[in-house]
C-alpha cells in the first residue's frame, strides 16, 4: 500500500528509479514563501468573484498552481462552486469562458487566447494513448489525486487543504458512464485526500481491478469503501 513517500528536503538529490535510471527528485510542494506569495496574487485575482462563491471554498483555499491548464481546470470547479458536483462538460464550458479571455502570442506574432491554444494542440503522434484536449483534462484531473510515488501532482492541493474528487455514473447508451468532479476542500491539511466515487458506476467485470494499490484515498464501489495509504501526511 503506497503512503506519501514525497519529502520536501529530499528535492534535487539523486535517486534510482523503478527503471534502475539515475534520476534527480523534482520539486513538488510550495515553500512558505511560495504560499504566502502565491495566496496573495490569487486573492487580488478573485476580489470580483462573489463571496458566496469564495465562501464555499472557505479561507484556507487558494488555486497553488501557476497560470497553465491545471490553473484553469482548478479555477473552474471554485467559480462553479467548491464542495459540490460538476458535471465534465459544465467544466469544460468554464474553462473555456475563463481562458478565452486570456491573450496568448505565438511563436509568428499572431495573437490568439489560451483556450484556443490548449484546443489546438495536436495529439503526439508516438503517444501510447493519443488523447484528445477533453481526455488531457480528464488526465490532468487523476493527476490532481496523485499523492504517492516520486510524481505527487496533488500534493500543492493538499497543502491547502483540498483534494479533486472524481465521481463516475452510469448512463444508458455509455459503456464509459459519465463524469463528475469535485473540488473537495478541507479545514485541514492531514484531512484533504482524494475520493474516487464508483458507487453509481456498473463494471462490466472486475470492479476490483479499479482499486489501485497506488492511489491514496476512498474508493467506493457499490460494494464497499475503501481507504488506501492515508495513515502518513
Amino acid at each position: 500500500m503506497s503512503s506519501i513517500v514525497y519529502n520536501q528536503e529530499d528535492v534535487g538529490k539523486q535517486v534510482i528509479s523503478k527503471y534502475g535510471k539515475l534520476v534527480t527528485r523534482r520539486k513538488y510542494h510550495m515553500t512558505k514563501e511560495e504560499e504566502t506569495l502565491a495566496k496573495s496574487k490569487w486573492l487580488e485575482e478573485v476580489k470580483d468573484v462573489k463571496k458566496s462563491i469564495r465562501k464555499k471554498a472557505g479561507k484556507r483555499f487558494f488555486n497553488p498552481y501557476r497560470k497553465g491548464i491545471y490553473y484553469y481546470q482548478l479555477q473552474a470547479l471554485f467559480l462553479l462552486g467548491a464542495n459540490q458536483w460538476h458535471s465534465l462538460p459544465d467544466i469544460l464550458t468554464k474553462m473555456e469562458k475563463i481562458m478565452s479571455t486570456v491573450p496568448v502570442k505565438l511563436k509568428g506574432g499572431e495573437i490568439t487566447n489560451a483556450w484556443l491554444r490548449f484546443r489546438g494542440k495536436s495529439e503526439r503522434d508516438n503517444a501510447v494513448r493519443c488523447k484528445s484536449y477533453m481526455g488531457r483534462i480528464q488526465e490532468n484531473f487523476i493527476f490532481f489525486q496523485r499523492l504517492g510515488q516520486r510524481h505527487p501532482y496533488g500534493y500543492k492541493l493538499k497543502q491547502v487543504g483540498a483534494a479533486v474528487d472524481m465521481r463516475r455514473v452510469s448512463k444508458r447508451g455509455m459503456p464509459n458512464g459519465v463524469f463528475f468532479y469535485r473540488l473537495h476542500t478541507y479545514s485541514s491539511t492531514k484531512k484533504a485526500f482524494p475520493i474516487r466515487d464508483y458507487k453509481r458506476f456498473k463494471f462490466v467485470r472486475h470492479e476490483r481491478k479499479h482499486i489501485s494499490n497506488r492511489f491514496i484515498g476512498t474508493i467506493i464501489t457499490r460494494h464497499e469503501t475503501i481507504k488506501l495509504g492515508m495513515t502518513k501526511c
